[in-house]
């Protein structure tokens, strides 16, 4: 009995890979199964966060700018237009400098969460102004008795913050390539004067290169003559000529009768 129920010390080994096996089956759950989990739970989690913030988030949006413009109901005007242009003017500009090859992965995800942050008052206050909830609504009952105006000049300035970026970003491009041509106009003139300068430089070489073999060939040519002139005097065969060596002032013999 006792030995029977004992594992013999071959089917050992065939248990051990048996257990190893169905580990390693459990273990090695599909990958598209893993992200599939996380993101129905991302997408869980953010669709209740919206809920919650629906309900909660605009009316204390407008709590905040009614308490922010205080009694005074003229200062919603200057503050929806400082809201409206800044948090829509820098964005713009954040978000295009993000497309940039040449910066770091990081910082580029970086200026992308910066921009969508700086970008939350106004979605803030488009969320007060078109939304159809109950929050919305008495966001908006609390804006027409405390900030009557925030919401209009806020839009307005909305639009022209967007329109202030993409025309920086254009003429930043325009002046950018402007001074890049300006950049390779100077760099061909100068191409051009240091080739200029440097025919010069050869041509002047030349010219006295020619002058010195003009010299040389001159006073090689006064030497031949010389040499010349002395072989004449000398006469053939080496000797002296008579006619040239007697003198030219001694008088001729006169004939004879």
């Amino acid at each position: 009995m006792t030995d029977s129920a004992s594992p013999t010390p071959a089917s050992q080994p065939q248990a051990t890979l048996s257990a190893d096996g169905d580990k390693k089956t459990k273990a090695a759950m599909p990958q598209w199964l893993l992200f599939t989990i996380f993101g129905v739970g991302g997408a869980a989690l953010l669709v209740i966060a919206f809920l919650i913030a629906s309900v909660t988030v605009p009316l204390v949006w407008a709590n905040s700018i009614r308490d922010q413009v205080g009694s005074q109901l003229q200062n919603s005007i200057p503050l929806g237009m400082f809201y409206g242009f800044i948090f829509t003017f820098f964005p713009v500009l954040l978000v295009w400098q993000a497309r940039r090859p040449k910066l770091n992965k990081w910082v580029r995800i970086s200026l992308l969460a910066v921009g969508l942050l700086l970008t939350l008052p106004n979605l803030l206050t488009l969320a007060v102004l078109y939304g159809d909830t109950g929050t919305a609504a008495d966001a908006r009952a609390t804006w027409a008795t405390g900030a009557n105006w925030f919401g209009t000049w806020s839009q307005l300035f909305m639009v022209i913050g967007v329109v202030s970026g993409v025309a920086v970003i254009v003429l930043g491009r325009m002046l950018l390539r402007r001074g890049k041509s300006i950049r390779e106009f100077k760099a061909a003139q100068k191409l051009v004067r240091e080739t200029e300068q440097a025919q010069a430089r050869t041509a002047k070489e030349n010219a006295k290169m020619a002058e010195k073999k003009a010299r040389e060939d001159a006073r090689a040519a006064e030497k031949a003559e010389k040499a010349a002139a002395r072989a004449n005097r000398r006469g053939p065969g080496g000797a002296p000529d008579n006619a040239s060596s007697s003198g030219a002032g001694s008088p001729p013999e006169p004939p004879q009768a």
